[in-house]
């Protein structure tokens, strides 16, 4: 598909790449709406550009995805398959929970931009759910610990990290575990390392 550099950072901007849209170009608005559902599909490249900024990128309803795209974003992060992680740093003493396709290269990644400001990122357990960011985003929620926002950069581009936890690792699976529901969680894998990532605040907590 012939797409628009615009149309591709937008898309790397939301997390998405030319595989997750379907190609509805010169087809009828019903014909693109069956077709990206049958695959699958949330976004469809549309020949007819929007009016208000002509934009090609369009949900299956046939509304502009770039003019409005926060609750698409939602809705497929959490609706599509993946891996749902946690990753520790130890420098830090901190963990993360989150989504990939390619757990080898998501640690890379976190190492080579140096999340949160971090480096030493290691890959700790992983396990693989067809509703990989709803179980994230539900697992993050259920984790008690105290959320650590911190700058960092990616693309050249200041970002702020908001996926570090101050909580033991075992506070995170556990998390992950139960979002997951009646899923067999016997195939899911752990590093022989989790254990140097049960991190204890307590000292810190004391009066002095």
């Amino acid at each position: 598909m012939p797409f628009r550099d615009d149309e591709l950072r937008f898309l790397r901007w939301h997390g998405l790449n030319q595989e997750d849209v379907y190609d509805g170009r010169f087809r009828s608005k019903e014909a693109r709406h069956d077709g990206a559902k049958s695959e699958g599909k949330f976004v469809v490249l549309s020949s007819v550009p929007c009016r208000r900024a002509g934009h090609r990128l369009r949900t299956r309803a046939g509304h502009c995805f770039q003019c409005d795209p926060l609750k698409l974003v939602y809705q497929i992060r959490h609706s599509k398959a993946g891996y749902v992680y946690i990753a520790g740093s130890l420098t830090g003493r901190v963990i993360k929970i989150g989504t990939a396709k390619d757990i080898p290269q998501r640690e890379r990644q976190l190492r080579a931009e140096r999340y949160g400001g971090l480096s030493d990122w290691i890959v700790l357990f992983s396990i693989w759910a067809n509703e990989a960011g709803r179980v994230e985003y539900d697992a993050s929620s259920r984790v008690v610990g105290r959320r650590i926002y911190r700058s960092y950069f990616k693309d050249g581009v200041e970002q702020t990290a908001i996926e570090v936890l101050e909580a033991p690792f075992s506070a995170a699976e556990k998390a992950i575990r139960e979002s997951l529901g009646p899923i067999d969680t016997a195939a899911a894998w752990e590093s022989i390392r989790s254990y140097r990532y049960e991190f204890d605040y307590s000292a810190r907590e004391q009066p002095a």
